[in-house]
């Protein structure tokens, strides 16, 4: 059994992210659509944004791009596959992974953000989870920025199948912070939703697809949190666990992906080589 060490999170802000003031913000995404749980955010403060996977094709990137010109911006897609990530963590294949935040790091260090916001680690989808990682290593390249985690969609840990909606934890010792949007922002939100982002529709369930306006009114964020954290103490169930194993049972996949067995150590491996950030969370 893989025992992960413990980090807590970065001991202090300087910061506000969602200060007026002149602050240089990126956007890092594991996969395109994913900019949807920020879409009032980047409205108003119109970021660098940059895409790593292919989100399994080229539907999705087309949908991410329209949804971003509708708000008049753009993105950089790095456009590796995200079909390609799935057996590189079944063969814990770290120099892969390395190769991946070492071209995270390259745009990081041509833009020398502030601010690096990304998507938080929610046992979703096991892919989805290594993009905080990745950012923590290839942040070295702007060792004075803050790293950012966005929520997207988990599953709590109440019986049968409940998601929770772009929503820290409620138990989360990290503050999160709220950015209300203007009715104007809520409602190019609401449009990319329902007429632009049909793939994310599509893969994250109904209950996106029936997400109030109220909720997506408001848009958290949080200070970087531990990689390692186990799904249960914080809240969230391991989704992408019992997901697998279903699969597995139909005939649909051959190898379950596991957090223990191929997400620890191979995160754990692409993080020997740490970045400011991921030192910051050793030491305190």
């Amino acid at each position: 059994m893989v025992v992960a060490k413990s980090f807590r999170c970065l001991p202090r802000m300087t910061t506000n992210p969602l200060s007026t003031n002149l602050i240089k913000r990126l956007m890092i995404f594991g996969h395109p659509a994913h900019e949807l749980a920020l879409f009032g955010f980047l409205q108003r403060f119109r970021p660098q944004i940059v895409i790593i996977t292919d989100g399994g094709g080229e539907e999705r990137i087309r949908q991410s791009r329209t949804g971003l010109e509708s708000i008049g911006l753009e993105a950089t897609y790095l456009q590796f596959a995200e079909n390609d990530f799935y057996p590189a963590l079944v063969r814990r294949d770290i120099p892969f992974f390395e190769t991946v935040s070492d071209s995270l790091s390259l745009e990081i260090a041509a833009s020398q953000p502030d601010q690096i916001f990304c998507d938080a680690v929610e046992f979703y989808n096991p892919v989805h989870d290594t993009t905080l990682p990745l950012v923590l290593r290839a942040s070295a390249a702007a060792p004075r920025a803050e790293v950012f985690e966005v929520p997207l969609v988990y599953q709590t840990l109440a019986a049968g199948e409940h998601y929770e909606i772009q929503r820290m934890r409620p138990e989360s010792a990290r503050r999160p912070f709220g950015y209300y949007l203007t009715l104007q922002e809520l409602r190019a939100k609401i449009h990319a939703r329902d007429q632009i982002y049909l793939s994310l529709r599509d893969q994250a369930g109904p209950e996106f697809s029936a997400a109030t306006a109220e909720r997506l009114a408001i848009e958290e964020t949080a200070p970087a949190s531990d990689p390692f954290a186990w799904p249960h103490a914080t809240g969230r169930e391991l989704r992408y666990e019992w997901r697998a194993r279903l699969l597995r049972q139909q005939g649909v996949i051959d190898e379950i992906i596991t957090r223990a067995g191929h997400f620890i150590p191979t995160v754990q491996g692409v993080l020997a080589h740490r970045s400011v950030q991921f030192e910051a969370l050793v030491r305190d």
